[in-house]
């Protein structure tokens, strides 16, 4: 299904996480007095934030008190199907059980690639073709949730609202039910640029692997924007849109 190319690129991935090691993780039996950020990484990525945790990073510094957690899935390329299920069934365990735990904390859902993918799945539901379907968050769930960004999401499909970014084309596994994310799109950022080989179906997995350098201030710029209630300004997107 992916070129041996791209295998070869993104398994660079798993040897470079910019800023991953600042990060603070979460204190089993607290809650965070920020917001509390959960990521879900690219493929082949090694355990860990991945690459997107340099976003987390710079929203970490903006916000006292804030924690991150890592998805626990394995991030195959191949097979993917079955690594892309498990990451969004990890996924929703760490949204349900931190919503339990924590009812008036903020949550932040982050994802890079297949980690975005995941993070789609698990707030809008599963409705790409052989995938198996699966329901949205609940609603009550939903409204802890203040932002999410996605990077490089092979869900990808155009004009949706919360769509940044010069892409133009469907993802590889193109979303068939964007409605579903409901009023979680307004909280939504997801980058995907002209050319990305999984979220626009185009050939460069240079534009792939670069969200987080060419857009990483941007997105944390949104994230802190929502979190703090004062929703994110056009000005955050001005290098992205």
């Amino acid at each position: 299904m992916v070129p041996s190319p791209a295998v070869i690129v993104l398994a660079f991935l798993g040897a470079v996480q910019p800023g991953a090691s600042a990060l603070v993780p979460r204190q089993a039996a607290g809650c965070a007095t920020g917001v509390h950020m959960i990521v879900a990484r690219a493929s082949t990525e090694r355990p860990g934030p991945g690459i997107i945790g340099g976003v987390a990073n710079r929203v970490q510094s903006q916000i006292p008190g804030s924690d991150m957690v890592s998805v626990d899935y394995p991030a195959q390329l191949n097979p993917y199907q079955p690594s892309q299920r498990a990451g969004v069934t990890a996924m929703t365990k760490l949204v349900q059980d931190y919503a339990t735990q924590c009812p008036q904390s903020k949550m932040v859902l982050m994802g890079y690639s297949q980690g975005a993918h995941v993070t789609a799945d698990v707030l809008c539901g599963t409705s790409e073709p052989n995938f198996p379907a699966t329901q949205p968050v609940a609603a009550d769930i939903a409204d802890k949730i203040a932002a999410v960004v996605l990077m490089g999401d092979p869900s990808h499909v155009p004009s949706q609202p919360f769509n940044k970014g010069t892409a133009k084309n469907n993802g590889v596994f193109p979303r068939g039910d964007s409605a579903a994310c409901g009023a979680l799109a307004s909280r939504m950022a997801s980058f995907c640029d002209s050319g990305d080989t999984f979220c626009d179906s185009g050939n460069s997995l240079q534009v792939h692997m670069g969200y987080v350098r060419r857009s990483g201030d941007a997105a944390a710029s949104f994230i802190v924007g929502m979190v703090q209630g004062g929703g994110a300004t056009r000005n955050c997107f001005n290098n992205v849109l």
